[in-house]
């Protein structure tokens, strides 16, 4: 019997690429969903352990109104989501939380939810701000229809027939989530409180699962309402229905979650270049090579058949061209059985491609080795505490400032426009807002902006005797108590803090926000709205709730457009 070769040893200096390289908003904007997304390390757990959704309740009328009840069963116990469905309406119809008024709300549950509960959770989530959650409330959320697309498909199913699969595919959503809220948000239970066995104690996976829940009772409801209005109509296609997923849009309020939450941000790209680089090293041989490429033309495939715009973010045309390329690369290396041959391979695309296709690839070559990926969803989780070191000298301070801190400090922030932004909350709703600082004369200017908070500490820092202890400099300079603690509290890591200024006039939100929502969550089809906002798709091709117990594999992912949905003129 032989013994399989050990697996390469990978290079030191290629362990974890260069924080200046990947840090760029510019660059993380690119990276895309893998096995470590939230929501897609949601459904590989819900699969793998055979999760089953029941639906207990689906009380509601031809008008819309009424109640959803639905029970996740998982190895650890049930999860128990509750929606409440109301009549469309204009007035107070909005995306952002402001609004008042929405298609669906609904609750997700730790454990089982009595009647108590569900009366409670009805009378106080329309009131969301003043509203309290129950004690085992994980999430509360919100989402309407898409409401073209929503009602043509519960014409057609009405009328026993199929709904276009093109404009199914070109929207890909029937509701769109206008709101999930969790971890103490309204009194809902904070995910500190879960143990780490629980299957939902690792970050996001609650608000994924009451995401995925929400996309389920859309398909639901719209099958619903067409028999209410005639009892011969037919359910939605399975195909057509798994390419659905729940719409999304992000806005600026990540770009302060990025900021706030450094150790968590930390945490998830130091797991994502550990995943890169058990990729390239662990496997070797032509079968694992065959199995990148085919995994690399179901990309390219996914990306030549996606209709979205994406506007700064460019097209996915151009990105499957570059793929393409990539796979012509792959099938021209020399000596493909050599155990050097994929680190070879990676060390060619770097020197080629472009970064789109770079991070394209390597999200390839993470979820190509799922046995060693997905174990390190379960260390995503991380205490976010953030503690200073008051017995420390100013010395070392500032020589741990200069080395870690390089990009802040070389920050032009005389250049102009380079300090023209404020950040700041609405009245109506506390939701973040930036604009010129001439066009915003009140409220307060609530931004982290890293390089000016460093470069301002560095001044104070070389002025103070170095053998001061920071905690006497601390109390001299009460301004630098919170950049203090940050510095302190990040030592030792380093894929904390997105290198941006985020008051210049140069900086897109957008940047950041995508990599939230495309990287971290998992959407897919994440595109450009006016430079500050994301339109995406969360579960876009995802088993649904009547295959999730048999699904296996990670074929749900990359889905392809229904050949009904294939535009005439490719037909031919």
């Amino acid at each position: 019997m032989t013994t399989p070769a050990p697996p390469l040893a990978p290079p030191t200096e290629t362990r974890t690429r260069p924080p200046v390289r990947l840090l760029r908003p510019e660059r993380l904007a690119l990276l895309p969903p893998t096995r470590l997304s939230a929501s897609r390390a949601l459904v590989h757990r819900m699969t793998g352990q055979r999760w089953r959704v029941e639906c207990l309740e689906f009380d509601v009328d031809a008008g819309s109104r009424g109640r959803v009840r639905y029970r996740v069963h998982t190895p650890s116990g049930p999860f128990d989501f509750v929606a409440f469905s109301f009549a469309p309406k204009l007035a107070g119809r909005t995306s952002r939380i402001v609004g008042t008024d929405w298609d669906m709300t609904g609750a997700l549950f730790d454990g089982v939810a009595d009647e108590a509960d569900l009366a409670h959770t009805r009378r106080e989530l329309p009131k969301l701000y003043a509203g309290r959650a129950t004690a085992h409330t994980l999430v509360w959320c919100r989402s309407n229809r898409s409401l073209r697309l929503f009602e043509h498909v519960v014409q057609a199913l009405a009328a026993g027939r199929q709904p276009d699969a093109r404009r199914l595919w070109d929207v890909g959503y029937l509701m769109r989530n206008t709101g999930l809220d969790g971890n103490g948000t309204f009194g809902t239970r904070s995910f500190a409180a879960l143990p780490g066995h629980h299957p939902l104690a690792a970050p996001l996976h609650a608000q994924m699962l009451a995401a995925y829940l929400m996309r389920e009772f859309a398909a639901d409801l719209a099958e619903h309402l067409a028999r209410h209005r005639d009892r011969g109509a037919v359910r939605l296609d399975p195909e057509l229905r798994r390419g659905l997923g729940l719409g999304n849009a992000s806005a600026l309020g990540l770009v302060f979650f990025t900021n706030n939450h450094p150790r968590l941000v930390d945490r998830w790209l130091a797991l994502r270049e550990q995943a890169l680089t058990q990729a390239l090293y662990a496997r070797r041989g032509t079968a694992h090579l065959a199995a990148i490429r085919d995994r690399t033309e179901r990309t390219v495939r996914f990306h030549e058949q996606d209709p979205t715009g994406y506007g700064v973010f460019g097209s996915p045309s151009g990105l499957a061209v570059s793929l393409r390329r990539a796979v012509e690369m792959l099938d021209t290396l020399p000596d493909p059985a050599a155990p050097d041959a994929l680190p070879r391979l990676w060390t060619a695309w770097h020197a080629e491609l472009d970064e789109a296709a770079v991070e394209a690839l390597a999200g390839v070559l993470i979820d190509s080795v799922p046995d060693l990926t997905d174990p390190l969803v379960d260390r995503q989780r991380v205490d976010e505490t953030l503690t200073a070191r008051p017995e420390a000298s100013v010395a070392a301070l500032l020589e741990h400032l200069e080395d870690a801190y390089g990009w802040a400090l070389a920050t032009d922030l005389t250049a102009p426009g380079a300090l023209r932004h404020v950040w700041y909350k609405s009245r109506a709703a506390e939701e973040p807002r930036r604009g010129p600082k001439e066009e915003v004369t009140e409220g307060l200017d609530w931004q982290l902006n890293v390089p000016r908070a460093v470069q301002a500490l560095a001044r104070d820092l070389r002025a103070a005797d170095p053998r001061e202890s920071v905690g006497a400099f601390r109390v001299r300079h009460p301004e630098h108590r919170d950049t203090v603690t940050r510095v302190q509290g990040l030592a030792g890591t380093a894929l904390h803090s997105p290198h941006m200024n985020i008051a210049d006039d140069a900086f897109l939100p957008v940047h950041i926000v995508r990599f939230l929502n495309s990287a971290v969550h998992g959407l897919d089809k994440t595109a450009d709205s006016a430079g500050r906002n994301v339109l995406g798709l969360l579960f876009h091709g995802a088993p649904t709730r009547h295959t999730l117990p048999d699904a296996t594999g990670p074929d749900w992912e990359l889905p392809a457009r229904p050949a009904a949905a294939t535009p005439c003129e490719e037909r031919a």
